[in-house]
């Protein structure tokens, strides 16, 4: 028997098994390293963006009451188009009317011990008023015109006056960005002050905010349980403008 091959094959092999332990442990060191957590520069962005309206929406109704409930509805279908007639000769651009829904209502009367006696029929009629697209300086007159000629056209209720963007996404957008540079700017000024660098973003979190359009409701309220007499002219409205903010949460890496 070979002693000497044996003892030299049992070296090459002692000294495989040890080249294998070594690249094992270089490979688990270096896949550590590789899923170390980065350093992270951790900030808040703020963006804000004032906006005026260039939409507005009414809601109007009409109400009728009568003994019979053919006599409460014809009455209630005059007005109601009575009061579109009139809203359409005002000839505002893209002024756009759509029924809210037809509502029929038993009035009844209550005595003592008895059980109510139906002694007539309400009929309600809603109809939503909307103009898009206008000019923020116009639309104010639109919005005074549209309340004024309604309630001289037989509505008896107007309400929901709100103004609002048609296309709100380039507000949007804008916060949006502004939040993100204002981030940026303050990771600036933190890398700065360490003496770091930033190489990139990790992740981002943020959404924009819409405050709210003023609404002069008091206004209508008092005006529409006002007669056509005292209603003789129409109300100053105000559109105002609102606020789109964007708050966001970045964090840089270094």
């Amino acid at each position: 028997m070979n002693y000497s091959l044996i003892k030299r094959s049992q070296a090459v092999s002692a000294l495989a098994l040890t080249v294998a332990l070594a690249l094992t442990v270089i490979g688990k060191a270096q896949a550590h390293e590789g899923h170390e957590p980065p350093n992270l520069i951790t900030t808040q962005g703020h963006g804000e963006v004032k906006v005026r309206p260039d939409s507005l929406s009414v809601n109007v109704r009409v109400e009728t009451k009568n003994e019979k409930l053919p006599m409460a509805r014809s009455e209630n279908n005059r007005k109601a188009q009575e009061i579109v007639t009139a809203l359409k000769a005002l000839n505002i651009p893209n002024l756009k009317l759509e029924t809210q829904g037809l509502n029929v209502y038993p009035v009844q009367e209550y005595q003592k011990d008895k059980l109510p006696k139906v002694v007539g029929y309400q009929v309600s009629n809603g109809l939503v008023v909307t103009v898009t697209g206008a000019a923020p300086d116009a639309l104010g007159e639109y919005g005074s015109r549209i309340v004024d000629t309604a309630l001289n056209s037989g509505a008896n209720n107007v309400d929901g006056l709100n103004f609002f963007l048609n296309d709100p996404t380039p507000a949007r957008n804008q916060a949006l960005s502004l939040a993100v540079k204002d981030a940026r700017r303050n990771a600036d000024v933190m890398a700065k002050a360490a003496d770091v660098n930033i190489l990139g973003v990790q992740s981002m979190e943020g959404s924009p905010q819409f405050g709210g359009f003023p609404r002069p409701m008091p206004m209508y309220a008092m005006k529409s349980r006002m007669g056509a007499a005292e209603a003789d002219s129409a109300p100053p409205v105000e559109t105002g403008e609102t606020t789109v903010t964007s708050d966001v949460t970045v964090r840089f890496k270094f």
